[in-house]
């Protein structure tokens, strides 16, 4: 049978520690280790893990300095033993069928990376939703869309080898270390189940603006340090622009859009040569075209020479296109 491990850091979690902890205990599907990294907690979380060690034999618990909580996912990855490696976040809360869903479903789907949905509670309380298919999921990851929520993701142990989280960035880390699972492994197979199994806590501070404009840098960062791991030559200014356009639905200038076409054409290639899905191509083009219709036809004109006859937009698509701008 494939054992399973779970990777959990911890950094002043002591009010939600017993929470978080009696879900894993809990679970139908029992963890075969527990791997619990505390990051130089400044509270009584550490008093709380050696308790919680000393009941159960399956925990080992590392106590480290602050270093951050890429650095204590790192740690706990490289000891992390089993087969699958369930990743969660202390103030998370694990559905009781959690792992045995994640653990069936990766076996029988030859999945290496899944994850599920979420239901928030806390500051906000609502369900979120992300896309489920594999195809799908990879051009999300190359356009910012929605991906993989990290404290739901399970993992096979053999598809991370030597990846690991950015220790120099403490927001869009996870977004980090997915992408390059990604661009080093193309063939990897990924999915969302489409099922609510972890409770995701909201913090007032995630809502600020100055982490939004972090995460925004880390992940243009991110961009530009990993594509050419995929052959996806790419300048600084033309990240810039591929944020602005997916992430904040922004149109470009005539000439930003003549500067960003050659990486959007790159990033297409790429996935349409790996996934194969000439549907997400297709929508991805229109979607561009569609936030440059004000631009008038030079901007359409620039759009669909650079899609090429690789990545034709079908006759319907080209005729409401053509009925914005006309």
């Amino acid at each position: 049978m494939a054992s399973l491990s779970v990777l959990l850091p911890v950094y002043n979690a002591a009010p939600y520690l017993a929470e978080s902890l009696t879900s894993i205990l809990e679970q139908t599907r029992q963890a075969d280790q527990i791997v619990i990294i505390n990051d130089g907690s400044t509270d009584n979380s550490l008093e709380l893990l050696e308790e919680f060690k000393r009941q159960e034999a399956r925990a080992q618990l590392i106590d480290q300095k602050n270093l951050g909580v890429s650095a204590a996912r790192n740690r706990g990855l490289a000891l992390c033993e089993g087969d699958f490696i369930a990743l969660m976040d202390a103030d998370d809360i694990c559905h009781p069928s959690r792992f045995s869903v994640q653990l069936e479903a990766m076996q029988k789907l030859r999945l290496d990376l899944c994850g599920s949905w979420i239901q928030m509670f806390g500051r906000k309380s609502r369900q979120v939703r992300y896309p489920c298919t594999d195809t799908e999921l990879k051009w999300n990851f190359l356009f910012l869309g929605r991906t993989i929520p990290n404290p739901t993701a399970m993992l096979r142990r053999e598809t991370i080898g030597t990846t690991r989280y950015r220790e120099d960035m403490h927001y869009a880390e996870d977004f980090g270390f997915f992408l390059e699972l990604l661009l080093k492994n193309p063939g990897i197979r990924a999915a969302n189940l489409p099922k609510m199994l972890l409770s995701y806590r909201m913090h007032e501070t995630q809502a600020s603006q100055n982490l939004k404009n972090l995460n925004q840098r880390n992940i243009v960062t991110l961009l530009q340090d990993l594509l050419p791991k995929a052959n996806i030559e790419v300048t600084a200014s033309q990240t810039d622009l591929h944020y602005l356009v997916w992430d904040q639905g922004t149109p470009l200038s005539i000439l930003q859009l003549q500067e960003y076409l050659p990486l959007m054409a790159d990033i297409s290639k790429w996935l349409l040569h790996h996934t194969g899905d000439r549907r997400q191509a297709a929508s991805h083009w229109n979607t561009l075209a569609k936030t440059h219709c004000g631009l008038g036809r030079e901007s359409y004109d620039l759009i669909t020479q650079a899609a090429g006859n690789n990545w034709p937009l079908p006759w319907r698509m080209t005729q409401r296109m053509l009925s914005f701008i006309n």
